[in-house]
C-alpha cells in the first residue's frame, strides 16, 4: 500500500471505529430482568429495539417475537410476528391448569401470541383465541363455548 493509500484509509478505519463507539448497544439500555428473561426463552437473540413507555417497556428481538413488560419487569404481551412461542416459555408463564389444558388439547406448540392482566389470559392460536379466566379457571372461546380447564 503506497503512503497516500495509507493517508486516505487512515481517516476512514478512524471513522468506522467512532461511529462503532457511538452507536448505543440495544441490550446495555434494557433492565437486567427483561434480558433475563429474553436471554432464558430467546438465548442468541439480537434485540432491534428497545423503548421505554409510560405503562413499561417493550422490546423487539431481532426477526422475532416483540414482548412487553410492566414498571416491575413482568411480563403483559408476548407476540411472536407469526412465529409460535416456545414451549418452554408457555410452559413456564402460564398457570398451569392452562399449559395442562392446552396439552389435552396437543395446542402447547400452537400458540403464537399471549398476554396477560390481573384477570385473564389471552392466547391466540393459529386458528383460534382462547381466553383463560385466572378466579374461575374457565377457558372461553371466541363462539363463547367456555371449558373447565
Amino acid at each position: 500500500m503506497s503512503r497516500l493509500e495509507k493517508f486516505l484509509f487512515l481517516p476512514i478505519v478512524v471513522g468506522i471505529i467512532v461511529l462503532g463507539a457511538c452507536s448505543s448497544n440495544v441490550w446495555d439500555e434494557v433492565p437486567s430482568p427483561i434480558t433475563s428473561f429474553v436471554e432464558q426463552y430467546y438465548p442468541g437473540s439480537g434485540l432491534s429495539s428497545y423503548n421505554q413507555t409510560d405503562n413499561g417497556y417493550q422490546v423487539k428481538i431481532t426477526n422475532g417475537a416483540t414482548l412487553s413488560f410492566d414498571s416491575d419487569y413482568s411480563w403483559t404481551s408476548i407476540d411472536g410476528n407469526g412465529v409460535r412461542l416456545p414451549e418452554v416459555l408457555v410452559y413456564n408463564q402460564l398457570p398451569p391448569a392452562l399449559f395442562n389444558y392446552l396439552q389435552s388439547v396437543e395446542l402447547q406448540n400452537s400458540v403464537y401470541r399471549m398476554s396477560r392482566d390481573a384477570h385473564f389470559y389471552k392466547l391466540t392460536m393459529e386458528n383460534t383465541v382462547i381466553t383463560y379466566d385466572i378466579a374461575t379457571g374457565k377457558v372461553t372461546y371466541p363462539d363463547g363455548k367456555t371449558v373447565d380447564s
